[in-house]
């Protein structure tokens, strides 16, 4: 089958995270004998040290620079963060438009997929485009971490423009969703949560996999009295989650634990962010690192404070598969068999996290426990060989013009 991808940015063997997801996606299509061709947008500062790693299985390959727009807009008008709002203006290019309908006539594409939901503007009124299947992967849907971000508000002016941004997000996003033949997400949970939505958009569940031989535990690297958190610090939902713990739950496990460090491990710190860590000096914020395993490694454990957002986190796995104990919200947690006090903790309120936290930092038995429960979880649960057979189906489903809704 030809396939072509179509992803934000490069997808690369070093990426973390939904980019990591991109690159296996990708590698793996092409290793079951798939015609993949790439057409993306490049970020010049993270991601030109990585282009020469791009797979070599890759049958044709487009490349532009991130939009000009893309840069500016977050720095001028949202302190360095991408806001839901601004998702689909900065992604747009009249020139990825023509390269994506150049790309799918030039080389017959069977089935286009727009890898997260602002890629899938290139389908919609596309002149360039000739007939072609075509997929969503939503990856996390800014409609459904939108309205979450409502549900934690009190009525209020703030409140009144949050859900005007709720509405037209979801506008916007199941706007596209109509014009293509399948929506791919990582969880069941979101794909039901879209439905609840518009219930005629055809969904189907695709769960992720995770490469668990690059994430291993480290034994070699010395543990430090340390937590850590990870995340594209320049997204409304890591950017939230971080500061909330960093005024809400961090305070509290500092003065009952004055030793322990917190890593902020991630791109695009804000400089709310900076500022917190600036006046403690027990917070490290990295910025972007080559490599995150080091940092996981020698942390004691890992805390996901997200408050808003959909999916599965990858970052939560990347642990998990490293036996890293994991302290999570429930948001944070979706898509993943979570067993309270098995392979993970959760926590919503700050009290009840800063417990979790402190009690797993002068435990060490039960960290060893939770560790290597989680990383059976992954194992269980996480097969990138699962997630392609799914795959696949969908991909025969929709050549094939079948419309009606599967439940994964």
């Amino acid at each position: 089958m030809k396939i072509l991808l179509i992803s934000p940015r490069l997808p690369h063997a070093h990426a973390y995270s939904g980019m990591q997801m991109v690159y296996q996606r990708m590698a793996r299509l092409i290793a079951r004998g798939h015609q993949v061709s790439l057409a993306c947008f490049i970020d010049e500062q993270n991601d030109r040290p990585f282009l020469d790693t791009l797979h070599s299985g890759l049958h044709r390959v487009e490349i532009l620079r991130t939009p000009f727009v893309n840069g500016c807009l977050p720095a001028v008008f949202t302190d360095g963060r991408y806001s839901s709002a601004s998702s689909f203006f900065r992604y747009q290019s009249e020139a990825m438009r023509k390269i994506v309908g150049r790309m799918v006539l030039e080389e017959g594409v069977d089935v286009a997929i727009a890898e997260f939901t602002a890629m899938g503007q290139f389908f919609h009124h596309n002149p360039h485009l000739p007939a072609v299947r075509r997929i969503i992967s939503c990856h996390d849907s800014p409609t459904l971490g939108s309205r979450k971000l409502i549900d934690m508000l009190e009525p209020s002016l703030i409140w009144g423009k949050q859900w005007l941004e709720y509405r037209h997000m979801r506008m916007m996003e199941f706007r596209l969703y109509h014009g293509v033949d399948r929506v791919l997400t990582l969880t069941n949970e979101e794909r039901l949560a879209l439905l609840e939505e518009d219930p005629t958009v055809r969904i189907t569940a695709v769960s992720p996999g995770l490469r668990s031989e690059m994430f291993v535990p480290m034994p070699e690297i010395e543990k430090e009295h340390a937590i850590i958190i990870t995340g594209r610090f320049s997204s409304d939902q890591s950017h939230l989650g971080a500061t909330w713990f960093l005024r809400n739950v961090w305070p509290v496990v500092r003065r009952r634990d004055p030793q322990v460090k917190l890593y902020l491990v991630g791109r695009d710190p804000s400089s709310t962010m900076n500022h917190l860590a600036h006046r403690d000096d027990r917070v490290v914020v990295t910025g972007t690192v080559e490599d995150l395993r080091p940092y996981l490694a020698k942390s004691k454990l890992y805390v996901c404070p997200v408050l808003s957002g959909s999916g599965v986190r990858g970052k939560i796995l990347e642990a998990m598969a490293m036996e890293l104990p994991v302290v999570s919200t429930l948001v944070g947690s979706e898509g993943i068999a979570f067993e309270q006090g098995q392979n993970g903790f959760l926590a919503d309120s700050p009290r009840m996290m800063s417990d979790m936290i402190c009690h797993l930092l002068h435990d060490e038995p039960l960290r060893t426990k939770l560790g290597q429960n989680a990383r059976k979880t992954i194992e269980s649960n996480f097969t990138w060989d699962h997630s392609l057979d799914l795959l696949e189906s969908v991909l025969r489903d929709v050549t094939a013009k079948r419309s009606y809704h599967i439940v994964a």
